[in-house]
């Protein structure tokens, strides 16, 4: 992989518990399930409340997958509750029907207080792993598939994306620079200029704060992929580019990309896909030659893996 791909789009590294700012989240989210479910108003526990022997739990999957989720879940269980888990299985491994994923033991109640906020997490990133995996196996991808933005769990979305052999993009908006639609617009209006004129003005802007890491900037049209290539070659930026081509059909996608690699065939200028793409055409996009294809889908509509917990 082009370095600068993996600097700005691969930050699947930081998402692990041995990373505070992961953990806090892991655990914000646990909070979040946990409150919303009313754990400690659980009125069916409340009718047949008592004093139980310790039971064990198996938390089986139900279908082939990718697991995921797996350390998100120990850490929760081992911070949140007086339970005990062990795991069976890590995260990224292949399963099947009736694989044992993890253990829990304790008290009967309080694992079916917790049940329903561990399978959701398990079945979520599991699901996106899954889907993710199977995009880039089923359609023997060679362009680089990444998520984007477009999340409901923010960084735990993200990071079952890369366990399933996916990149993660940007994990927030401190963490590079990415000038979209929006961005170009507002400058435009507020300077009364084109697009055009929107696009040198922020490259312009680009270089006079010295960025020194990959940015990029998304266009809409051809004209405006070559001007910003030419703006930027004439800028003489040491940072790369990244081209985000938005909403491109893949013929147009094609002759922007070889139009450009024609006159500069530099690995410091990076092309994105983003828009209008799924796993019904992911393939037409994947054969114009671009770095990295951004799919939306992968986050934001995935289909949960079965996965269930048993009392022994």
């Amino acid at each position: 992989m082009n370095k600068y791909i993996k600097q700005y789009f691969d930050k699947g590294s930081l998402l692990t518990i041995k990373n505070k700012i992961y953990a806090n989240t892991c655990l914000s989210l646990f909070d979040f399930q946990i409150k919303n479910d009313l754990v400690e108003n659980d009125i069916t526990s409340k009718i047949i409340s008592g004093k139980y022997s310790e039971v064990t739990a198996d938390v089986i999957s139900k279908q082939f997958g990718i697991v995921a989720g797996i350390e998100e879940v120990i850490y929760m269980i081992n911070e949140k509750t007086n339970l005990t888990v062990k795991q069976n299985i890590k995260d990224g491994t292949k399963i099947k029907d009736k694989d044992l994923l993890i253990e829990l033991t304790g008290d009967p109640l309080e694992i079916l207080k917790y049940e329903r906020t561990i399978l959701n997490i398990l079945q979520r990133m599991s699901g996106i792993a899954t889907f993710t995996n199977l995009l880039i196996t089923d359609h023997r991808l060679q362009t680089q598939l990444s998520a984007t933005r477009k999340t409901l769990w923010g960084l735990l979305d993200k990071k079952a994306v890369s366990v399933g052999g996916g990149l993660t993009h940007r994990l927030s908006l401190s963490d590079e620079i990415l000038i979209k639609d929006n961005h170009i617009e507002l400058w435009a209006n507020k300077f009364e200029v084109s697009r055009f004129e929107s696009l040198k003005v922020i490259m312009d802007k680009i270089r006079n704060n010295s960025v020194k890491n990959p940015f990029e900037i998304e266009v809409e049209t051809k004209k405006e992929a070559y001007l910003l290539y030419i703006y930027y070659m004439k800028s003489k930026i040491s940072a790369p580019l990244i081209i985000m081509l938005d909403n491109f059909k893949p013929s147009d996608a094609l002759r922007t990309i070889k139009k450009i690699r024609r006159e500069k065939d530099d690995s410091k200028i990076i092309f994105e896909l983003s828009g209008g793409i799924n796993e019904y055409n992911i393939k037409d996009y994947d054969q114009v030659g671009a770095d990295v294809i951004s799919l939306g889908a992968l986050t934001h509509s995935p289909k949960a893996l079965d996965i269930s917990l048993s009392l022994l």
